[in-house]
């Protein structure tokens, strides 16, 4: 009787099942990474609820900015030009849910002054997350909610008619206590960047008249009337030139003056930068 022969298995059976064990292998891996990209997209933080009028987190900023303006004298082309083109620096720093007000100095009535915009920086729409956010909604929030409104408004305040009397320090305490000595926004970065010729003119202190005297000014019942709250506050100064300085004999005294009155305040003047143009 003759030997029985062995089957040969079949190369392309085994082909098959090598097939189907991969086949199986990247169904599984696909599984996962469907399974890991769904948790991802669920349990990550999607974009935070944003206040419908200012555009920051309903939890609250992350940094704020306040922005005054004394427009109480003119400002010449050239001064205007150059101050709004820091101010665009500015506007272009800011960082992701940071709050950027603008104020007017102006005298301050039975009313503390409010702030005349604030906005938040909705976030970088080039970091944004395909997954969990809209940078095309980003990008339309901080162009037409963020950067334009308050570019318009800094060309609109740089062009209107001077008023009689210069109330800084007064409009300065007003920002204080309407947001930067607020006791919530107590522990966040905190600036104010003051765009001006730096000289008051108040019936109780005017530069114009007097001499700047920080010593004799600290005396006075005006000056602890004049005492606010800026602690925690960085302070920038967007200095405007005018011929009116010429009566100082230089504006060394009148910078030192501030830097004073500032550091009294709990502030810290970091900056003064000298802007284009003699107004």
């Amino acid at each position: 009787m003759a030997p029985r022969r062995r089957r040969r298995r079949s190369r392309r059976g085994d082909l098959s099942a090598r097939d189907l064990a991969i086949g199986g292998g990247l169904a599984v891996v696909a599984l996962v990474l469907l399974v890991v990209g769904a948790r991802f997209t669920i349990f990550s933080p999607g974009p935070p609820d944003r206040d419908p009028e200012t555009g920051c987190p309903e939890a609250g900023p992350a940094a704020l900015t306040a922005i005054l303006i004394d427009v109480t004298d003119q400002v010449g082309a050239i001064s205007r030009a150059d101050v709004l083109a820091h101010l665009d620096e500015y506007v272009a720093d800011s960082r992701e849910d940071e709050m950027v007000l603008a104020y007017e100095a102006k005298p301050v009535g039975n009313e503390i002054g409010s702030p005349l915009l604030s906005v938040c920086h909705p976030g970088d729409p080039d970091e944004a997350s395909e997954w969990t956010e809209n940078p095309r909604l980003i990008r339309r929030r901080l162009e037409e909610r963020f950067e334009r409104p308050l570019e318009e408004l800094f060309a609109e305040l740089l062009g209107r008619e001077p008023a009689s009397t210069s109330p800084l320090m007064e409009s300065v305490q007003s920002v204080a206590v309407s947001v930067l000595g607020r006791h919530e926004y107590a522990g966040l970065p905190k600036r104010l960047i003051l765009v001006s010729d730096l000289m008051q003119n108040t019936r109780n202190l005017s530069f114009f008249r007097q001499a700047v005297d920080y010593e004799a000014f600290a005396a006075t019942a005006g000056a602890d009337a004049l005492g606010t709250d800026l602690r925690g506050t960085a302070v920038e100064v967007l200095f405007v030139q005018r011929t009116a300085h010429r009566r100082l004999d230089g504006t060394r005294g009148l910078i030192d003056f501030w830097q004073r009155w500032i550091e009294e305040q709990g502030g810290t003047l970091n900056r003064v930068a000298r802007i284009d143009g003699v107004n």
